[in-house]
């Protein structure tokens, strides 16, 4: 099975392109952040920047891959015909070494999207992203509304070490629809299933 580590900074356009292509080879979607959400959940607490850091720094104390390897136990369930996983939120080189570990350096493949911060906080705003964002996402979103949030997000990913994963990517596409390099969503979402398709090796 190939792992394909999807890496970015919030809005970036992780998940976007997965959830479209995805399906189409029948790749699932596992976020590290729906873990992390869940994890609140079930303590009880309110979905604040500061609840969320707490969580995620206690879970990591039990182990730096923490929320990794809850992913890597959803993985191992899946079906042997399942030829490729989507995993977004990977924040830290030591969670792609577990991964590269498990499942074999030749099958896991990163690939890091990235867009300005300008570009990135207006998504917040697309009425698109609203529709279909619902329960602790969107609780997420609203928080993340707050341009302070915003940036304190920004500045907690960078502090667990996403800039290193993004820069050892094996692909990068830029998803920046603001000014130069100019992307739309079909030109992306094109990018991607081509890099999906040679990593699956396909034709």
């Amino acid at each position: 099975m190939k792992v394909i580590i999807l890496v970015g900074l919030a809005l970036s356009g992780k998940t976007t392109y997965a959830k479209v292509i995805g399906p189409k080879y029948n790749m699932p979607l596992y976020e590290t952040g729906a873990e992390v959400l869940d994890e609140v959940t079930q303590r009880g607490l309110q979905f604040t920047p500061e609840n969320i850091k707490l969580v995620t720094d206690e879970c990591k104390k039990i182990s730096d891959s923490y929320f990794t390897e809850r992913l890597i136990k959803k993985v191992e369930k899946l079906p042997k015909d399942i030829p490729g996983v989507n995993l977004s939120g990977i924040r830290a080189e030591s969670e792609v070494e577990v991964l590269k570990k498990h499942f074999g350096d030749d099958n896991v493949f990163v690939i890091a999207f990235h867009a300005s911060i300008k570009t990135r906080f207006r998504r917040l705003s697309n009425l698109d992203r609203i529709a279909e964002t619902s329960g602790a996402k969107a609780e997420e979103d609203k928080i993340l509304q707050d341009f302070d949030n915003f940036l304190a997000r920004n500045r907690k990913e960078l502090g667990y070490g996403v800039g290193n994963v993004i820069a050892n990517a094996d692909y990068v596409i830029s998803t920046e629809n603001e000014r130069w390099p100019y992307s739309t969503i079909d030109n992306n979402t094109k990018e991607f299933e081509t890099i999906v398709r040679e990593i699956l090796e396909l034709k």
